[in-house]
């Protein structure tokens, strides 16, 4: 069996780490009061799509998907941060958009200032 490149494994515990970090904190929020009943199961999607729409933008090539941020909240994605171009900020959309759960997506992504 073939190695698995660096990049790969990268984004595989990325993607590892930001599901049990969802499913980690969803008992504390629970506890906290902050989600009740049917809520509960509704935080418990709407962290396992943020997860998805972060790890699928941590999978492109063409993206610095360390400078958006992700947040949903009833199917709704909110991109937020900074990419490079216009061209990235389309790309971040669509890719958010073909995540499973997504039912909006909704950019606040600004562009990077150019250093000359």
């Amino acid at each position: 069996m073939g190695r698995m490149p660096p990049f790969k494994k990268s984004i595989m515990f990325f993607k590892s780490l930001l599901l049990c970090s969802a499913v980690a904190l969803s008992p504390v929020a629970a506890a906290s009061g902050q989600v009740e009943g049917s809520d509960s199961q509704q935080y418990l999607s709407d962290a396992a799509v943020t997860a998805e729409v972060k790890s699928a933008l941590l999978g492109q090539k063409n993206l610095d998907a360390l400078d958006i941020k992700v947040s949903t909240r009833k199917g709704v994605v909110e991109l937020s941060g900074f990419a490079g171009s216009a061209a990235q900020i389309a790309q971040a959309i669509d890719v958010a958009r073909r995540v499973s759960g997504v039912r909006e997506v909704r950019n606040e992504l600004r562009l990077k200032a150019s250093h000359r």
